[in-house]
């Protein structure tokens, strides 16, 4: 068992420590973002946000998941340079024309976005680089296929590392504003598509086959109905925000889910090293159990990672922005939560994507986005951002739900209920302890807090959660294996020559 946790542990730590350098390195710069950039700036930095979340869905029409499915599936190379062609043509001429429709409609969805044409060339910018990164999950998925995680670790991190770099330059620099942080992801974009453009070249054929398209769409395109709604669903608190509340209010709610998006680094490189995993591991006759198990320890990390962030992180903004940014503070808590139940689903819908049942997943996220949309008119107005925070958590606590109860109905895990439970009153209690530990000073409080999250792993280990065998197996991992003694001629042997 422990064989595959270092294995997938190894491909997470390739997939996520260079996202946690660079989320720790925006984390410091967000003292300087804030006192660039205006509430209002980051109300509109917001919007092209929600804009840009439901491009990624539409411009890569499912074929991204449909890529890393049937790659499997095709054993020769011709066929698999077959099916990298057919992709790259499908996106080449249909983002092609959305591409000319959306760029001609600027004005228009500018104005009904912002209510003026402030922020037109920062749209025009944020259009065309998704135009261009929709062909980056090829080659990056090829590298996910081949398990290549220290050259995609390189990657992604130059990716973000630059993408830091230049927004410095051109935000902070020469104060480009919204139009120099969407800037410097263009420049990143065509950087990293110059950088793999040989890993592309040896994936595509010039060749196309419609029968091969027709099965890739119907395995992808249930995913873009759902990916829009999921969208939906965690971005429409933002979009009913602009409606009832200034920019101003946009923008600080923006901040907070900022700083409680960092819980997501860890599902997107889970995710990103999981699934070849996963369908690699089909042929095993346990791998239901290995499935569950794995599970296990996934939720526990996502959930110290979740009681670390809601509570370090209020004390870590009272003393790192300004003053007129900290009202959005003590709902950060409450939107880790809201994320880290949002990430659950990502493990569940690892038996809808075994079983082949992605026609469901729109039913999902329908039923998520319906929710969210109605939480979100019925409490944004009497409570502002608050309302925004509660709907967001509810709206994902039913989609985990309902995702839980077609996934297990698809391909059943027997996923380890009570101890997902021992993991889940150990969570609450540590974080209780930690709310209590106030100082005067932030810094001390964060400090002190910090200190405490050794408790977490100290009540798993009180209320038995971790099993002998695994206590075992830990032990076997972290001990060095002695080296045996070479073995010496006694004197009183003789050697023959």
């Amino acid at each position: 068992m422990f064989n595959n946790v270092r294995r997938i542990s190894g491909q997470l730590a390739a997939y996520g420590t260079a996202d946690v350098a660079v989320l720790g390195v925006n984390l410091l710069l967000l003292p300087l973002y804030t006192r660039v950039l205006t509430t209002t700036e980051y109300g509109a930095l917001a919007l092209l946000l929600v804009c840009e979340a439901f491009l990624k869905v539409v411009n890569r029409w499912g074929l991204d998941a449909a890529f890393l499915r049937f790659y499997y599936d095709y054993r020769t190379d011709e066929e698999r340079h077959t099916l990298g062609g057919t992709i790259a043509g499908f996106l080449t001429v249909v983002n092609g024309v959305l591409l000319i429709g959306l760029l001609a409609a600027a004005a228009p969805i500018n104005r009904l976005l912002f209510g003026s044409l402030e922020f037109a060339t920062a749209y025009r910018l944020l259009v065309l680089n998704n135009f261009a990164g929709a062909f980056l999950f090829l080659p990056l998925g090829l590298l996910r296929i081949q398990e290549r995680s220290r050259l995609f670790a390189t990657l992604t991190f130059l990716r973000s590392f630059g993408t830091v770099l230049f927004r410095l330059i051109l935000v902070i620099g020469l104060r480009y504003g919204v139009v120099g942080i969407v800037l410097s992801d263009v420049i990143i974009t065509v950087m990293l598509l110059a950088a793999l453009a040989r890993t592309t070249r040896g994936m595509v054929a010039w060749r196309f086959s419609p029968p091969m398209l027709r099965h890739l769409l119907a395995y992808g395109l249930p995913h873009v109905p759902h990916g829009l709604l999921s969208q939906t669903m965690g971005m429409a608190d933002r979009f009913v925000l602009s409606i009832y509340m200034p920019l101003r209010e946009v923008g600080l709610y923006q901040i907070g889910s900022t700083v409680a998006g960092v819980i997501k680094f860890y599902p997107v490189a889970f995710e990103a090293a999981w699934m070849p995993f996963a369908f690699d591991s089909l042929r095993r006759s346990d791998a239901p159990a290995l499935f569950a198990r794995m599970g296990t320890y996934a939720f526990a990390v996502l959930a110290f990672l979740a009681v670390a962030l809601a509570g370090l992180a209020p004390p870590a903004m009272a003393f790192a922005l300004p003053a007129g940014y900290l009202a959005v503070a003590p709902l950060v808590p409450m939107l880790v939560v809201a994320m880290a139940i949002q990430a659950l689903t990502w493990f569940l819908m690892t038996s809808l994507n075994i079983a082949k049942q992605t026609r469901v997943f729109p039913i999902i996220t329908a039923i998520g986005a319906g929710a969210s949309l109605s939480a979100n008119l019925l409490l944004i107005p009497p409570f502002g951002m608050r309302g925004a925070a509660i709907a967001l958590l509810g709206s994902q606590t039913l989609t985990t739900i309902v995702t839980a109860y077609f996934a297990q109905r698809a391909y059943r895990i027997p996923y380890e209920v009570a101890r997902l439970s021992k993991v889940i009153g150990v969570g609450i209690v540590t974080y209780l302890i930690m709310m209590v530990a106030v100082l005067a000073s932030p810094w001390w409080t964060l400090c002190l807090r910090a200190a405490l999250l050794a408790l977490f792993p100290l009540g798993l280990h009180l209320v038995r959660f971790f099993q002998p065998h695994e206590i075992q197996q830990m032990y076997q991992l972290v001990t060095p294996t002695p080296v045996p003694a070479p073995v010496m001629n006694s004197p009183d042997v003789t050697v023959q020559q």
